[in-house]
């Protein structure tokens, strides 16, 4: 898969012009602020997902109300016209031919995998940074299990909603078991997923991580939760309820589990420098790219943005070897990118339009 043209349209500061790409790597060059990330930003909506940057919708559009990226897509030998909107009153729309058509649907057709700083959470974010990580293998794994997790969001809600209402046994608590016993039918379901897609990541995560040294080959990533059963949720919502009612929520379950990274034992975060944590996380979302390209039988895009921020020559140049071999791949960088030339097009970013030179004022070395 790879994208032939995309056209944003009244996204962030980006021009309305058809950015337009061919096979291979694609470097996007610029100085901060000019519209690198807006770009990346831009093809990872139309793919389908969300921002890689966890920004609200109405921040992607310079007036807070609306915003559309249109894209062309080549795949299996034809070409696909993609576009999806959003607007503060209606939400999102996907279209596929001038059709209408769900995020699924859109999703399936551009597979893609993105890169960022802000993937460092990987390692040392949240719990939640790494539940999004795990779910995201999931639906690249299996795309029907979107409907397994959403069943579970259901029944976590629904219990929630009872929980925050409930202080001792009363009329609610059997409505409360038949959510509990819904989230716990569900709740193992996804652990099951969970697991399954964590088992097919790990058969690349592995060898990338021995073949990147020394300083890698020991590291591992565990789902604890991964090996419970339904029997052992039941139980455990049995022994916290008394504390649910207090505080009005649900304490056990997938929304509480974590994904840990650990190196010969120890938690990753706590010891690993900033370069090995953005080497990390760089070589978790290449085997997330492996890991859907042989779910989906399609070599998806692979993209980063400020994919050399903070990493040595040496780290660099790492990376680079460790490309995946997407039909199309897609960096940014606020360096000099007179050294990819020659495996790579250079595309100049300047005041959210793209260029096929240097701008004037960047060539004069200013």
């Amino acid at each position: 898969m790879r994208f032939s043209e995309i056209t944003p349209h009244s996204f962030r500061n980006l021009s309305s012009d058809p950015v337009f790409l061919g096979p291979g790597l694609h470097v996007f060059a610029g100085e901060n602020g000019q519209g690198k990330s807006n770009l990346l930003e831009a093809a990872a909506v139309a793919c389908g997902q969300r921002s890689f940057r966890r920004a609200r919708p109405s921040a992607c559009a310079p007036d807070g109300e609306s915003f559309g990226v249109s894209a062309e897509v080549q795949r299996d030998g034809r070409t696909e016209h993609v576009r999806v909107e959003w607007s503060r009153a209606q939400g999102r729309r996907y279209l596929r031919g001038g059709k209408s058509a769900t995020f699924r649907e859109v999703s399936e057709l551009a597979p893609a995998v993105f890169l960022a700083p802000e993937h460092r959470e990987l390692v040392t974010g949240s719990p939640e940074a790494r539940r999004r990580f795990l779910d995201r293998l999931v639906i690249g794994w299996r795309p029907a299990a979107g409907d397994d997790l959403s069943r579970y969001e259901r029944a976590l809600a629904e219990r929630n909603a009872l929980l925050s209402h409930a202080h001792g046994r009363g009329p609610g608590d059997g409505e409360l078991e038949t959510w509990t016993e819904e989230l716990v039918t569900a709740g193992a379901a996804v652990r099951r997923l969970r697991a399954g897609a964590l088992s097919e990541w790990q058969a690349d995560f592995e060898p990338l991580a021995r073949d990147a040294g020394a300083a890698f080959a020991e590291i591992q990533a565990e789902y604890p939760s991964g090996s419970e059963t339904a029997e052992t949720l039941r139980a455990r919502c049995e022994r916290m309820l008394p504390a649910e009612r207090r505080r009005g929520h649900s304490l056990c379950g997938p929304h509480r589990d974590d994904l840990l990274f650990t190196r010969a034992g120890r938690p990753l975060a706590s010891e690993a420098s900033t370069g090995e944590i953005l080497r990390v996380a760089a070589l978790a979302k290449l085997a997330e790219w492996h890991a859907l390209a042989r779910a989906r039988g399609v070599a998806p895009l692979f993209a980063a943005d400020d994919f050399d921020a903070g990493l040595s020559r040496a780290a660099v140049d790492a990376f680079l070897a460790s490309l995946p071999p997407a039909k199309q791949a897609i960096l940014t960088t606020a360096s000099d990118p007179a050294r990819f030339k020659a495996r790579a097009q250079v595309i100049w970013i300047r005041a959210g339009r793209a260029l096929s030179a240097a701008p004037a004022v960047q060539a004069a070395g200013v």
